[in-house]
């Protein structure tokens, strides 16, 4: 009996996985293509997405480096991945472009390669995580208060904030189950609200600016 339900809870992480990653795969896709069709990146708070490639950075090397199964982290390659083009564009229609752009870049990769690679010190991994959490609820919430500052959503896009809630949800799950790591549980747990609390303030402004239009 213990078997049969430990082998149901492993096929149950590793559903929830596989749908993540597939979510992850194009979860940013919605945003990206609504900043090219409106060519303006209005709305979109450039602070909030470098906090939040920060975070994934972090998640991605810490869960690398501490030999996680692949299925429990993968989805960060495609999200680190899908933010640094939207930060691109950004900087891009903001014309923010530089010298110091590239630097900044240079010493990213430096950084997360570093970590990832084992070239530093476990304390600096464990530092790292712990401040995982506090990046990614700055992220969100930075863009939240922009949105409600402005009463209007601009080009961020309701449906990539949907399946980052979705996503997250599932992750809380197979976190409990397969790794117990409370570190990583608070930060998705965190997340799952205020992906679900960003989420709902894009479909109501949106909404409310529809009916004020008409």
């Amino acid at each position: 009996m213990a078997e049969e339900s430990s082998a149901l809870l492993q096929f149950i992480c590793n559903s929830l996985s596989i749908f993540v990653i597939t979510v992850c795969i194009v979860i940013k896709l919605p945003q990206i293509l609504s900043l090219i069709k409106a060519g303006s990146s209005k709305g979109l708070s450039l602070s909030s997405v470098l906090l939040e490639e920060c975070g994934y950075s972090i998640m991605l090397t810490y869960h690398f480096a501490r030999g996680y199964p692949i299925t429990t982290y993968f989805e960060y390659t495609f999200l680190v991945l899908q933010d640094l083009i939207i930060i691109l564009l950004i900087l891009g229609y903001d014309d923010k472009f530089g010298i110091s752009t590239l630097a900044y870049f240079a010493s990213y990769l430096f950084v997360f390669i570093s970590f990832s690679m084992g070239m530093v010190p476990d304390i600096f991994l464990t530092t790292a995580i712990s401040l995982c959490t506090p990046l990614a609820m700055s992220s969100k919430l930075i863009q939240l208060f922009k949105i409600v500052k402005n009463q209007d959503p601009g080009q961020v896009s309701a449906t990539t904030w949907g399946l980052a809630f979705c996503s997250t949800f599932a992750r809380c799950i197979t976190t409990l189950i397969q790794t117990g790591d409370k570190a990583v549980l608070i930060n998705f747990s965190l997340s799952c609200f205020l992906n679900f609390s960003l989420t709902s303030l894009v479909i109501y402004y949106r909404h409310d600016k529809k009916k004020k239009f008409y």
